[in-house]
């Protein structure tokens, strides 16, 4: 799945779980898939970052391109 359909279906989770309408036991399943969904997206947006390139121009207007630093 992309990032976008795990935040989609994320936010159905959350939505179901909020119903109060499952059971104890399909809100624990729930639960579960909505962290592993979670855990999937934040890898996909650490792989994502780590791609990420800094574009600036020097002081004679070239432009300098540069990897990613994560501040501190």
């Amino acid at each position: 799945m992309s990032f976008e359909e795990n935040l989609k279906r994320l936010e159905k989770i959350v939505d179901e779980l909020h119903s109060e309408k499952l059971s104890l036991e399909k809100s624990l399943e729930k639960f579960e898939e909505g962290v592993k969904l979670a855990d999937t997206s934040l890898k996909m947006l650490e792989s994502m970052k780590k791609k990420i390139e800094v574009i600036s121009k020097t002081k004679d207007g070239k432009i300098k391109i540069k990897p990613f630093e994560e501040e501190q």
